[in-house]
């Protein structure tokens, strides 16, 4: 038995790059890639954006890492920033999404226990949901999807269908909280109505549960807003943020109320490398990127532009069987093997990401892309459209 140097939890694309500029990435022999997959969703003002690498590179001459027993000058800025514009009282960094999922569960439970309701341990989650591959993640995670080879998985998860009746019905058995994403990435681009999130912020603040949205993937101006909560005025009690808010560097933020938070104290929670002025410099700059006036307004035009562009193509090609998302986070449910597709739309030019349930290729393209960046992708799938399945029924 050979086991490969790095543990086979991937299966990568064989194409290996060399460098990347902006919304391009090129291989070893310079051919150029468009890249709509993003890191998933993570390099959102594109490949070595000289921002970034001013920033990095400013705060790595200086010092690289600090305890968090020392404040930590870039950290404290970073955190009144992102307080100043969300919801949010206080923040915990972190290094990913699981973390920060993590972090908010464990806020919730102090919550609970604080308040002397230890029975209000349990967590609800939807059909669909991926929050992680920590071993409490995976347990939140859609459990008809939960790998056997893991059990006995951790017993304090509800995995229910997205739909309010069924969320009345389990927030009877000792919910504590609802842990949900506004829009699902790996779950295959579901957004979840406004209707749905209003009325489960509503049966949250009759029952005394938390509200937890899961932003990961959905967050950091993904949508063309800075939260996807603000598509649709609903607060959360948690909120974690990760992926495009680190703009490729590891960085993930659990965002909290002070209500929530207020049984935290000191050693209930930590991380050796959360905050470190690395990731926080790059945070501070991604933030002021993001919130530079128009950037995100131009965010929902490019994602209505491309979301029109793939139903013009859903209209042309019946194996393209819905178009769904919001923003720059779309995806098309098709009838054929997604990952296949993706895989060779990848050695023609064009990266989008077919690790997706309900057979859906997401594309979730740099935040910076242009029209004219845009059509060329287009032109590269509907080539391979045409070629391929220009007869399909």
């Amino acid at each position: 038995m050979t086991i490969s140097p790095i543990l086979p939890v991937y299966s990568p694309v064989n194409i290996n790059f060399s460098h990347g500029k902006g919304v391009y990435l090129y291989d070893f022999n310079n051919n150029r890639y468009v890249d709509f997959h993003s890191g998933i969703g993570v390099n959102s003002l594109g490949h070595a954006n000289p921002q970034l690498v001013n920033a990095l590179k400013t705060q790595g001459e200086k010092f690289w890492h600090l305890s968090n027993t020392y404040n930590i000058p870039t950290a404290n800025n970073f955190a009144i920033k992102l307080i100043n514009s969300s919801f949010a009282d206080t923040v915990f960094f972190a290094n990913s999404g699981s973390e920060a999922v993590e972090c908010g569960l464990k806020i919730a439970r102090s919550y609970h226990n604080g308040k002397s309701n230890r029975n209000r341990h349990r967590i609800l989650t939807f059909h669909g949901a991926f929050h992680g591959r920590t071993f409490l993640t995976c347990a939140t995670n859609d459990q008809r999807k939960f790998s056997k080879l893991l059990n006995p998985r951790i017993d304090w998860c509800d995995n229910v269908a997205r739909d309010i009746e069924s969320v009345k019905k389990a927030i009877l058995n000792d919910i504590g909280t609802i842990l949900i994403e506004p829009i699902q990435g790996q779950g295959g681009i579901n957004v979840m109505s406004a209707s749905f999130l209003q009325e489960l912020r509503s049966l949250c603040d009759e029952h005394d549960i938390l509200l937890f949205f899961d932003c990961v993937q959905c967050g950091a101006g993904r949508t063309g807003k800075l939260f996807a909560y603000e598509c649709v005025g609903v607060k959360p009690d948690i909120c974690a943020l990760a992926k495009g808010i680190g703009g490729g560097f590891p960085l993930g933020v659990c965002l909290a109320t002070e209500k929530a938070a207020q049984y935290m104290a000191v050693g209930m929670h930590g991380s050796t490398f959360g905050g470190n002025p690395l990731a926080t410099s790059i945070g501070n700059t991604m933030l002021h990127e993001l919130l530079n006036p128009g950037f995100l307004e131009n965010v929902a035009v490019r994602g209505k532009y491309l979301k029109n562009k793939l139903k013009d193509l859903a209209h042309k090609f019946s194996v393209i069987e819905e178009v769904r998302g919001k923003g720059l986070m779309l995806g098309i449910k098709i009838k054929v093997d997604n990952q296949k597709f993706a895989d060779e739309l990848s050695h023609r030019g064009l990266l989008t990401i077919g690790v997706t349930s309900d057979q859906v290729v997401r594309m979730l393209p740099p935040l910076i892309i242009t029209e004219d960046e845009i059509d060329e992708g287009i032109e590269i799938l509907s080539q391979y459209l045409s070629e391929k399945f220009s007869s399909y029924s």
